[in-house]
């Protein structure tokens, strides 16, 4: 059965993990040129929402390092693309949400959230409406590192207090063979003594009316190796996208979008919200800029993985598997790279026949 119709599995939970990527690949740019092949080029970039194209004539630019892709609605006026210079590109629309390929393989987004479906159902997201500008930084960092921090949540009680005096994340998160996993926190009872996000907490009962009782009053985090987050909150959604622009360069998008029915209390909830996720975001670049600092100096060491941080050790593993010369534990010799990867890679196909 081939990946691209094989249901995605539910992965158990890890009893150990092992050893994070060695401090080279955050720094390396012709780690990079293969990463952005092997990685961007062949995953499922969201590029927007379908209420960003209204009508006929609209279109999105989204711009990948060096790659840039112009969505356009199926009503979009005939046009000689060759002209242009365009080359088509594979495009999904899952649940309300646009995602393009550009590497035009692997199993249709539908496919690969079946699992959680459900989950991601229950926000009806199809009707969702755009929530100003999107949210733009560069942060000073790998990408890599960036995606790291967004995949564990244990440095939320030091890193992001604010979070941590409001939200407890409970057990029904999994993990998917397929590179995504998801979270669910749920508000504290305890009312936070901060007057926003006190709050917030008081005004969440207000959404009740959208979910059933076991989906109400909490946040959903799905995490889509490698570098894409999608946050579903009571009166909103939240896109977050690590981009490379260098080896130690990311772009941090994040777009918002709204069901199109709130009421005075959820939007009053909303405008705290996106003030929570501004202030998250600066907390972030601030420590993830830090260690990418560290990287460079000669004292600075990795710590073992805990087992808090199974998804980041899992995505390590597939970063290594992917670009086996990741598994080196000192860079090849400069311009060597690419040709030591392809060694790597021909000597396990060779182990494995």
């Amino acid at each position: 059965m081939s990946s691209k119709s094989r249901s995605p599995r539910i992965l158990p939970g890890l009893e150990r993990t092992g050893e994070a990527l060695p401090l080279w690949t955050y720094a390396s740019a012709e780690l990079l040129e293969l990463e952005y092949r092997e990685f961007f080029l062949k995953s499922w970039q969201m590029v927007g929402h379908e209420c960003d194209l209204p009508k006929a004539g609209d279109f999105l630019t989204f711009d990948l390092w060096r790659d840039s892709v112009i969505p356009t609605p199926k009503n979009f006026p005939d046009i000689d693309r060759s002209e242009l210079g365009l080359q088509e590109v594979r495009m999904e629309i899952y649940r309300g949400h646009i995602l393009v390929n550009l590497d035009g393989d692997g199993p249709a987004v539908s496919h690969m959230m079946g699992p959680i479906d459900g989950e991601v159902a229950a926000y009806s997201p199809e009707g969702y409406e755009p929530i100003g500008e999107p949210t733009v930084q560069v942060w000073d960092c790998n990408w890599k590192l960036a995606w790291d921090n967004y995949q564990e949540n244990y440095h939320i009680p030091i890193g992001h207090p604010c979070l941590h005096r409001m939200l407890v994340e409970n057990d029904e998160g999994v993990t998917l063979d397929n590179g995504i996993n998801f979270g669910v926190f749920e508000m504290k009872e305890k009312l936070s003594k901060v007057p926003r996000e006190r709050r917030y907490q008081e005004l969440i009962g207000c959404t009740d009316r959208r979910f059933s009782p076991d989906k109400a009053r909490r946040w959903l985090q799905i995490a889509m190796n490698p570098n894409m987050g999608i946050e579903y909150y009571p009166e909103m959604f939240a896109l977050f996208q690590v981009l490379p622009l260098g080896p130690e360069k990311s772009l941090i998008k994040l777009n918002c979008y709204s069901p199109p029915d709130l009421s005075d209390e959820e939007r009053e909830m909303q405008g705290i919200n996106l003030a929570i996720l501004d202030e998250v975001n600066d907390q972030d670049k601030l420590l993830v800029e830090r260690i990418q600092r560290g990287v460079r100096t000669s004292g600075y060491r990795p710590g073992p993985l805990a087992l808090e941080e199974s998804s980041v050790y899992r995505f390590h593993e597939y970063v290594r598997e992917t670009i086996p010369v990741a598994r080196l534990r000192e860079p090849p010799i400069r311009g060597m790279l690419e040709r030591e990867n392809a060694r790597l890679q021909a000597s396990a196909a060779s182990e494995a026949q």
